[in-house]
C-alpha cells in the first residue's frame, strides 16, 4: 500500500539514528559504525521502518512499533516468520528483538532486508498477475504441517487458527457494538466459520507488501498471519485496492485500482476457484472492523476521516441490506 501519513508518535530520524547506534555499540562493540545511516522506508502503517547498513555487515531493516505496542507482538512475528520460511514462504528473517521502549521510543526489531522493488513499481498487468498468482499459490499449500509447527512451538490454536480467531473477534464485536446486533447475526450466517478450505492467510496481501526481483517474488512483508478460509485474504485485498488505496491516493483514478483488482481475480481464478459469497461476507467483516476502530478514535488516521467512515458504512449496508446506526 502507498505510504501513509503517520501521527507524530516517533522520535526524529536524526535522533533514532543516533540512539540506535548507541544501542548497537552498547550491545556489541564500540567499533560498530554505520556504512549507510538509517534511511526511512515507505509502508509500515503501524510502525516506522528504516534501511541501514553497518560496516562489514549485511544491510538490515529496523522496524520500530508505536509506543503503545508491546514486545510480545514482535516475538510472535519472529516465530511466525521462522516457520513460514521453513515452509518455503519468503518472510523476512527477524534477527533481533528489543523490548526496552526507552531505547528508541517503542519496541523494535532488526530484520532481513528483502531485495528488489515492491510490486507497486510494476506495470498494472504485471502487478495484477504477480499478486493473483502468488496468492493463489500460497493458498494451495497444505496447512497441516504449518499448524503442527505452530503447535510444537507452543503457539495456542486460538492465536492463529480459525474458526477460533474469527469467533473471538465476533464475540468481541457483539459485546462492544450492540447497535450492530443484526449485522453480527448476518455475519454468523454468512462468514465461512466451519473450518473448511483452510489456507495460509497473509492479511494484507497487496503490492506494497510484495517484493519483486528478476521476474519473481523475492519476499512477502508485513504479515498478519493466520490459518483461515482463503476468502479472508481475497476480501482484504479487494478492500485494499477498491476502498483503502483510493482513500489514500485521492488524486488518482479509482479505475486503475479496479483494473488491477480485476486482473488479480482473473490470475487467481486461473489457479483455484473463488467463492464470491464468502469473499463478500469477509469484506463486510473487515470493513466493519475499520468502521468501529475509527468510531473509537483508533485505527490508521485516514480510516477515521468522516468520508472514509461513510464509505465503509455504505458498502456494509449495500452488501447486507442492513441499516446501521453507529451513534445509537
Amino acid at each position: 500500500m502507498p505510504a501513509l501519513a503517520l501521527e507524530p508518535e516517533f522520535r526524529s530520524d536524526q535522533q533514532i539514528t543516533a540512539d540506535f547506534l548507541s544501542y548497537l555499540q552498547s550491545q556489541w562493540s564500540d567499533c560498530v559504525a554505520y556504512e549507510v545511516e538509517p534511511t526511512r522506508l515507505t509502508g509500515g502503517a503501524d510502525a516506522r521502518l528504516y534501511h541501514y547498513k553497518l560496516i562489514d555487515q549485511e544491510p538490515r531493516v529496523l522496524r520500530i512499533l508505536r509506543p503503545a505496542r508491546e514486545v510480545e507482538e514482535l516475538l510472535h512475528h519472529q516465530v511466525v516468520h521462522q516457520i513460514l520460511n521453513q515452509q518455503g514462504l519468503n518472510a523476512p528473517v527477524i534477527h533481533h528483538v528489543c523490548a526496552d521502549k526507552s531505547v528508541l521510543g517503542g519496541v523494535f526489531a532488526v530484520m532481513e532486508l528483502v531485495p528488489g522493488q515492491t510490486v507497486f513499481g510494476l506495470a498494472p498487468e504485471l502487478h495484477a498477475k504477480a499478486v493473483g498468482e502468488s496468492m493463489a499459490t500460497m493458498h494451495e499449500l497444505d496447512v497441516r504441517p504449518i499448524v503442527e509447527s505452530f503447535r510444537r512451538a507452543g503457539v495456542p490454536d486460538e492465536r492463529f487458527l480459525d474458526p477460533f480467531v474469527r469467533q473471538k473477534a465476533l464475540d468481541f464485536f457483539e459485546e462492544k457494538t450492540h447497535w450492530a446486533a443484526d449485522l453480527m447475526a448476518w455475519l454468523r450466517d454468512h462468514l465461512p466459520l466451519d473450518g473448511g478450505n483452510l489456507a495460509v492467510i497473509h492479511g494484507d496481501y497487496q503490492g506494497g507488501n510484495l517484493m519483486f526481483e528478476n521476474g519473481a517474488l523475492s519476499g512477502v512483508l508485513d504479515w498478519s498471519f493466520c490459518i483461515s478460509d482463503s476468502a479472508v485474504d481475497l476480501a482484504h485485498t479487494m478492500n485494499d485496492y477498491l476502498v483503502f488505496i483510493p482513500q489514500i491516493e485521492c488524486g488518482m483514478s479509482s479505475h486503475l485500482w479496479e483494473q488491477i483488482m480485476d486482473g488479480v481475480l482473473q490470475a487467481y481464478q486461473a489457479i483455484r476457484p473463488l467463492n464470491h459469497e464468502h469473499i463478500k461476507a469477509c469484506r463486510v467483516f473487515h470493513l466493519f472492523g475499520a468502521l468501529t476502530a475509527g468510531l473509537a478514535g483508533g485505527g490508521i488516521e485516514f480510516m477515521r476521516k468522516p468520508e472514509s467512515q461513510r464509505d465503509y458504512l455504505s458498502f456494509i449496508e449495500q452488501a447486507t441490506g442492513i441499516r446501521l446506526s453507529p451513534s445509537a
